[in-house]
């Protein structure tokens, strides 16, 4: 049966991770290890590589994340795996309680499609352009999924999410309606025809709405927007190239499409732009190493191409009519070592050597790299081109507790260790640890 071959086989040969965190596996794990999440199979490719689902079920999750002196950034979630009928026969199913939005960092963080082209969210670095009040991605209210076996080498995954928010004002003077919502379905299908290869698919299609009503008759005015088209394809496969190295290949594309539209009386234009379509495509070749019975090494090279169009262009001011992000090759490396039964430590970095270009509507262009001194003249923002990760994970039992670390956290072990006493005082706002991730398995 697949379920069982992908406990056993993933885990010890497609996959290689190591000991109990080839099931025992988190967001936190992930991000700690430069978000390779698509180049390794755990717990958490359930919330983007639907049909895996099968392989994790039986489990409680929970995402803390994010923190700073103040809050936690909208980042927590709960969530509830379970197979129903002996060995999932009749199915694995999955409920998510999530605080917020879905572009927040929770359950969905290496979720693209979430991050980066949920309604109101920018496709960074390039700014957003949709007119107050949905330039705020609506909040989740539903987030189901299930995942069924067919035959010996096949299964499938269904994800289905409502977000949304309303309000109505009749005491008010003019009186007020207000609405926006967006929902997503997502499929999943994985497939395997021999002991060296499993590949995984995936579709997205998204449809967001809304709209705002102030006012009735003459004095009337309505806002709309909509998407007009919002889906996301992706293809991956695990194959094994020798005993203890596995290549894995990702396809990933992505397409959303937001605008709105404006109705008063007598007729009045909002001010362009006020819409955008974005696209993102990525390939990605990663390669995961078992260099010993303790330590996993993950490399990936990628190439990413982004680009961002302006809905209803403003011809008159200066602004940006079409922007570009390239980053060819990205590389990400990480690695992840058990120091004992109970311990595991993990580091990652990643080094985007790319570069961008944004084109105004009178023809004038900015080009630039992320190692620039001058840095984008526009709203446009880039960084410097590399992320640094830490992280560090805890088994005991039959929990799994993963620790996303600040970069700072070796510094602030204590004068005694570092010869630091404050790694904090530089105002960032924030204590060693970045995000909490918790498994329980039964």
């Amino acid at each position: 049966m697949l379920k069982n071959w992908s406990r056993i086989a993933l885990a010890s040969v497609l996959v290689l991770t190591l000991g109990a965190a080839a099931a025992n596996a988190t967001t936190s794990r992930v991000r700690s290890l430069a978000n390779v999440g698509d180049y390794i199979s755990d717990d958490s490719a359930v919330n983007r590589w639907y049909s895996t689902l099968i392989s994790f079920a039986n489990q409680v999750n929970a995402e803390m994340g994010d923190w700073t002196s103040t809050d936690l950034s909208d980042s927590r979630g709960l969530g509830w795996t379970h197979a129903c009928g002996e060995d999932g026969k009749w199915g694995t199913y999955r409920i998510s309680l999530n605080e917020a939005s879905l572009s927040h960092l929770g359950f969905w963080a290496g979720n693209p499609f979430y991050q980066f082209h949920a309604p109101g969210e920018a496709p960074a670095p390039f700014p957003n352009e949709l007119e107050p009040p949905y330039e705020s991605p609506p909040i989740n209210r539903w987030d189901v999924a299930g995942a069924w076996e067919i035959g010996e080498s096949f299964a499938l995954g269904v994800s289905i999410t409502e977000s949304k928010w309303s309000y109505v004002d009749e005491v008010g003077a003019p009186n007020q309606e207000s609405d926006a919502s967006w929902l997503t379905i997502g499929l999943g299908g994985t497939w395997t025809n021999n002991e060296s290869m499993v590949i995984d698919v995936l579709f997205n299609f998204g449809n967001a709405g809304g709209q705002e009503t102030i006012g009735s008759g003459a004095a009337g005015t309505t806002l709309e927007w909509d998407s007009n088209t919002a889906f996301e394809f992706g293809a991956r496969m695990f194959y094994d190239w020798k005993d203890n190295v596995t290549l894995v290949p990702v396809f990933d594309y992505i397409s959303s499409e937001y605008e709105q539209t404006f109705t008063a009386t007598p007729p009045a234009p909002i001010a362009p732009p006020h819409g955008r379509k974005s696209s993102d495509l990525l390939l990605g070749l990663g390669l995961n190493m078992d260099v010993n019975q303790d330590n996993m090494l993950v490399f990936a090279l990628e190439y990413f191409n982004r680009e961002v169009e302006y809905a209803s262009k403003d011809t008159v001011s200066t602004t940006i009519v079409t922007g570009t992000l390239n980053s060819f090759p990205a590389l990400r490396l990480a690695l992840e070592s058990h120091i004992t039964s109970w311990l595991t430590t993990r580091i990652g970095a990643a080094k985007f050597i790319g570069s961008y270009k944004e084109e105004q509507n009178r023809g004038d262009e900015e080009k630039g790299t992320p190692d620039n001194p001058y840095g984008p003249a526009g709203p446009t923002g880039f960084g410097d081109g590399f992320d640094w990760f830490l992280g560090c994970g805890f088994t005991f039992a039959e929990w799994t507790v993963d620790l996303e670390l600040a970069e700072e956290t070796p510094f602030g072990l204590g004068y005694w260790l570092t010869g630091y006493d404050d790694a904090w005082s530089d105002g960032s706002d924030h204590g060693p640890v970045g995000r909490i991730s918790a498994v329980y398995n039964y």
